[in-house]
C-alpha cells in the first residue's frame, strides 16, 4: 500500500475505510482494513528478507481518476523495467475504468495507450497536459460510491484471476462504464510499435528510455510474462 495523507471523511464507504478512521493515516487504515479482510495472511517480510519474492501484481489506483483514465506512463517505468505486472483503476467524475493489465513486454502499456489515442486524435497531448498541469485540487472530485465500489469490485476480480495463474479480459484491454446508462464496453488496446517497451516485437532488444546500463526491454529480461497465459502468482496484502 503507497498512499499519502490523512483519511478524509470523502474516503468512508461500505467495505472500506470506517468513519473511526478519519484522521488517521491513510495508508495505516488501508493496511488495517487489508488485514481485517485476510487476517491469516503474514505481513510482506521483502524489507527484512532479502530473499522473499517480489511483487506480483502492482494495483495502480490513483485517488485522481485521470491517473487511471488517462495514465502517466513516468510512474510505471521501474516496473516496467523490473517486468512487474500492473492493473490501472479508477474513477473519474462519471465514468469509471479497470485496465489494462500490463504485462511487461507482452501486452500493452501506458505509453501504447497514449500513443495509440494520440495518434488517432492530435490534440488529445495537448489536452493531457492542460489536465495534468492544473492546479492541485484541495478537495477529492466528487465520486459516485456506487459506482466506486463497482470498479474496485471488478478491479479485485481481474486482480485475483491473474494471481491464480488465469488471464483476465483486462490483459491489453481496458473496461469502461459510465453513468447513468451503466453499460460495460471493453476497448482492445493494440501495442504500438514505435513504444520501447516491445509488447509489439519492433522494439524487442532495445534499451529502455534513458537506460545507460545496458538494460533490455522487459521483453527480453521477463519472458514468462510475454506470452500465454501466466504461471499462479502468490497473492500479496499489506
Amino acid at each position: 500500500m503507497r498512499e499519502s495523507g490523512l483519511t478524509e471523511p470523502g474516503d468512508v464507504a461500505p467495505g472500506g475505510l470506517s468513519a473511526d478512521e478519519i484522521g488517521e493515516r491513510r495508508d495505516t487504515a488501508a493496511r488495517r482494513m487489508v488485514r481485517r479482510a485476510a487476517p491469516d495472511r503474514p505481513p510482506r517480510s521483502e524489507e527484512t528478507d532479502p530473499s522473499a519474492p517480489g511483487l506480483a501484481l502492482v494495483v495502480v489506483a490513483p485517488r485522481d481518476g485521470l491517473g487511471a483514465y488517462a495514465p502517466d506512463p513516468l510512474p510505471a517505468e521501474d516496473w516496467m523495467a523490473c517486468g512487474v505486472p500492473h492493473l490501472y483503476a479508477g474513477v473519474v467524475e462519471a465514468t469509471g475504468v479497470v485496465g489494462p493489465l500490463v504485462l511487461p513486454g507482452g501486452t500493452a502499456c501506458a505509453s501504447c495507450l497514449e500513443a495509440g489515442r494520440s495518434a488517432r486524435d492530435p490534440a488529445r497531448s495537448l489536452l493531457l497536459a492542460q489536465w495534468r498541469s492544473g492546479r492541485r485540487r484541495t478537495v477529492p472530485p466528487a465520486c459516485d460510491i456506487a459506482l466506486a465500489t463497482t470498479v474496485a469490485g471488478l478491479a479485485a476480480c481481474h486482480a485475483l484471476s491473474f494471481l491464480d495463474g488465469d488471464l483476465p479480459g483486462s490483459a491489453g484491454a481496458r473496461w469502461e462504464v459510465t453513468l447513468p446508462g451503466v453499460r460495460w464496453r471493453s476497448e482492445r488496446i493494440t501495442p504500438h510499435p514505435e513504444c520501447p517497451c516491445g509488447a509489439s516485437g519492433v522494439n524487442r532488444g532495445k534499451r529502455v528510455p534513458g537506460g545507460d546500463d545496458g538494460r533490455r526491454t522487459p521483453a527480453e529480461s521477463k519472458g514468462n510474462h510475454a506470452s500465454g497465459i501466466p504461471a499462479a502468482h502468490e497473492t500479496m496484502s499489506g
